[in-house]
């Protein structure tokens, strides 16, 4: 006997052996039981979810002479469907044979009674693969069809049939069949077999399945074809280019760590040496969702992808914001995959934005990236400003670093979390023709501190003194108020700056930390909408006089 694919040997031969949709399968057998068959279904649902596999059961159970929950297997007709001779049950593959004349043929058939069975079952599979014309010459047969006749359609894309045909049917939505119930009928295929298997490999294989049963089979199948002893982990990850869930673990922290470098080393080792991408990010993404989940209430059950040990691990280095950004980019990345022709790149872009502060440590030149002493810092020379040197245009409202060290005794780490909002967004306005400047004048920096009223954010010399000017300062102010609602001052000091404040803020004693402050800021006055007068004389001056 010629060799069958695994998902053809176990297909279901009875409705107890149907994974995952349970409801669907309970519906129809009491519809049998009542004898309440309805003449057009319609079984709509993704790819390997057993819509074929239940129509053809259901074609055998509603002809069976003796029908108990499921067919008898021994009766005439239920003997003819096994041997797959039946006269009555039609299949019809819409997606090699859906013009007009085959519909037509099947028209044609239809008022003939049953040559076997109670019922002459047509079993139209891709049916959304029929053209305009066949959709249209099956509408009247498929609303009043002879007694002994019944449709079954079955699709993985409803929303192409015309809305005429779904209203003639009944329909029923197969579902996404789950992890946990893909990787039991996995693993009781793999014990019929008397094949050897790891518990984890086979849970790899459910979940690269992605709901589809006979997706699962059919990698099965591919794994045994490599190793037909054994079902190992180590197989699964060589044969698909999986990373392993520590791997990915290490390579998430190692982003938060900003070991970024790494981080991109490890991701083109693991390209070069075949693993996905796109199920890379897949999996940084579930286990992004874990960490959020653990972080409730610490249920182990709920987790998918990583431990409590792992997610606990996350938890301790990044918080939940961060987490839920995370999960924003690696979504947006993965909803680009088909439009990136080298996925790769916008996955390293992805981990690099993630980890923040990355890119703002490595703006400055290589001599300068060397980590700072505190101690070895020195004050910078007072520098003398002459009258005749003095721009009357330009105020510098650069703030002194007592000032700024009364606003940093006040800060806490939770304010500080929330304003970094505005860097997250920051780059929505990149390409803003009328707020790139602030763009502009913000990258680069990074949020040094934040209390209830300022925000300290350090960057260059040069930047510290563009957003200290008076003018720019107040945009600044207006800018960060209107568009994040935060309605702080910003100051902004260099490195040398930035080492001197927590030089100052160590030698302050714990007693006198968290002090109030009192920080002017702009009045923001509201535009008022001008009077009919004041619209006319704007757009024609004072020649205009006004009818009172």
């Amino acid at each position: 006997m010629a060799y069958q694919v695994l998902y053809r040997t176990y297909r279901p031969a009875k409705f107890a052996e149907v994974v995952g949709q349970d409801y669907i399968v309970k519906t129809l057998v009491n519809a049998i039981k009542n004898n309440k068959i309805a003449h057009a279904y319609l079984f709509a649902g993704p790819r390997g979810t057993g819509k074929t596999s239940v129509a053809k059961l259901f074609a055998k159970a509603i002809n069976c002479q003796d029908f108990k929950d499921e067919a008898c297997d021994s009766c005439a007709n239920c003997k003819a469907y096994l041997e797959g001779t039946h006269p009555d049950i039609i299949e019809l593959d819409a997606a090699s044979n859906n013009g007009v004349d085959d519909i037509r043929e099947i028209i044609e058939q239809v008022p003939y009674a049953p040559l076997l069975g109670k019922y002459k079952v047509y079993i139209i599979d891709e049916v959304h693969m029929l053209t305009t014309p066949a959709f249209n010459a099956l509408l009247k047969t498929l609303e009043e069809p002879p007694a002994h006749v019944i449709f079954i359609l079955a699709t993985t894309d409803p929303q192409k049939v015309i809305p005429t045909v779904l209203s003639r049917c009944q329909r029923y939505n197969f579902s996404k069949i789950s992890i946990y119930e893909i990787k039991k009928r996995t693993m009781e295929i793999l014990k019929k077999e008397g094949i050897p298997f790891d518990e984890k490999a086979v849970e790899e294989l459910s979940r690269m399945a992605e709901g589809g049963m006979r997706d699962a089979l059919s990698l099965l199948e591919q794994c045994l074809s490599y190793n037909p002893n054994e079902l190992k982990l180590e197989d699964v990850e060589h044969i698909f280019g999986l990373t392993s869930v520590a791997e990915e673990v290490e390579l998430y922290n190692g982003v938060h760590s900003k070991k970024i470098s790494e981080v991109v080393e490890k991701i083109r080792t693991m390209y070069a040496a075949g693993s996905d991408t796109k199920r890379l990010a897949i999996d940084l993404l579930e286990i992004v969702k874990d960490a959020l989940i653990y972080s409730d209430q610490g249920k182990e059950r709920l987790l998918n992808r990583i431990t409590p040990l792992e997610a606990q691990g996350i938890l301790n280095r990044v918080s939940r914001k961060t987490l839920f950004n995370d999960a924003a980019e690696l979504e947006n990345l993965i909803s680009r995959e088909r439009q990136s022709q080298n996925f790769l790149v916008y996955l390293e872009l992805c981990l690099i934005k993630m980890a923040g502060d990355f890119e703002k440590e490595s703006v400055q030149p290589i001599a300068k990236t060397a980590e700072i002493k505190e101690e070895e810092v020195e004050e910078e020379a007072p520098v003398e400003v002459k009258e005749e040197d003095f721009d009357p245009k330009i105020s510098i409202v650069e703030p002194d670093r007592e000032f700024l060290l009364s606003i940093l005794l006040d800060a806490n780490k939770d304010l500080k979390i929330s304003d970094q909002i505005i860097y997250n967004k920051l780059d929505l306005y990149a390409y803003d023709p009328e707020k790139r400047k602030f763009y502009q004048l913000l990258v680069g920096t990074e949020l040094f501190a934040s209390n209830k009223d300022a925000i300290i954010v350090c960057g260059s010399k040069s930047q510290a003194d563009n957003i200290n000017t008076r003018s720019m300062n107040e945009e600044l102010y207006r800018f960060i108020n209107k568009e994040f609602g935060i309605d702080k001052m910003v100051y902004a000091i260099d490195q040398v700056g930035k080492s001197e404040l927590i030089n100052m803020y160590k030698r302050t004693p714990a007693d006198q930390r968290n002090r109030p402050v009192f920080v002017e800021k702009y009045k923001i006055e509201e535009k008022k909408e001008p009077t009919p007068e004041e619209k006319l004389r704007d757009l024609f001056g004072d020649v205009v006089k006004v009818e009172e």
